[in-house]
């Protein structure tokens, strides 16, 4: 995984989990672009539950529509409840065997040239066993907009049960959009050299992004022995590492924090980054090993 505050390029505001009328979704695909583009979107991916091909023909030099599918695996450890799986840069024919366990899945869509992220975990109900038993996916989302209507947005516990277990995975904020609630609630800055699907995806893959509820991260790293970051005002930064390491800061007084340090110590084998903002909402730096 590759820090993205080290990386060349820009950033692009991306929702990587869309519904639409063809699926369970209450907008058309085009209105559901219209709607990302009036609010300063530059990626929307379109994840309709088992059907692609919606992006075909739809980008633009300054918007990427991308090709994605969600998939529904059956679960080994709970049948009532399959995993809920979101292909990324898919083809447009893509037609996914529903019969076949995650794993077979998930090489499907990588062969095809495409990317999987582990959707809503906490709205699944999943625990960190099924989790682990799946292999491939690149991120898990951390926030999803859509579970919040049953108060399980949230999944940065799972994801570090995840990085704990040496499953190195980052973590992406989304809306699952299906109505009109669940929209720009949660979104995925990606840092790439250009707006072009290779781009993109090459971004996705080497982990150069962060997520976020409105906070911005303007830098985030490591440097002789010390974990820095740069930032929004914030009324709290959590520096996250395996079990009981880490460390946070509170704002003092009133007086909001922007920026923050801490020296790292042995036992810590990675470091993440979350920041909350005064009303409560989340930002989510990607983890960078130690």
């Amino acid at each position: 995984m590759i820090n993205p505050f080290e990386c060349e390029g820009r950033w692009f505001k991306a929702n990587l989990h869309t519904h639409t009328l063809l699926s369970d979704g209450k907008a058309s695909v085009e209105q559901r672009i219209e709607q990302y583009r009036q609010k300063d979107y530059d990626i929307l991916a379109i994840t309709d539950h088992l059907t692609s091909g919606a992006a075909k023909g739809r980008s633009s030099r300054d918007f990427l529509v991308i090709n994605g599918i969600e998939i529904h695996p059956p679960n080994p450890y709970y049948a009532a409840e399959p995993y809920h799986l979101v292909g990324l840069n898919v083809p447009d024919d893509f037609e996914p065997d529903e019969e076949l366990q995650a794993d077979a899945q998930i090489k499907q869509i990588r062969r095809a040239g495409g990317e999987v992220v582990f959707a809503h975990p906490y709205w699944s109900g999943h625990n960190i066993n099924e989790l682990l038993a799946v292999n491939g996916y690149i991120a898990v989302e951390v926030y999803n907009a859509g579970a919040t209507k049953i108060g399980k947005a949230f999944g940065s516990v799972l994801w570090d049960e995840l990085l704990e277990a040496g499953r190195i995975v980052g973590g992406v904020a989304v809306d699952d959009v299906h109505e009109g609630r669940d929209i720009f609630m949660g979104w995925t800055y990606v840092r790439a050299k250009e707006l072009t699907i290779e781009a993109v995806m090459d971004s996705l893959r080497m982990g150069c992004y962060y997520a976020t509820c409105g906070p911005a991260i303007e830098d985030f790293r490591v440097a002789g022995g010390v974990v820095s970051i740069r930032c929004s005002p914030a009324a709290e930064v959590h520096f996250m590492a395996q079990r009981r390491h880490g460390f946070s800061f509170y704002a003092d007084g009133g007086k909001l924090i922007q920026q923050a340090q801490f020296d790292l110590y042995d036992e810590m084998q990675y470091v993440r980054a979350e920041i909350v903002d005064e009303k409560g909402n989340h930002a989510w730096a990607n983890p960078i090993m130690l």
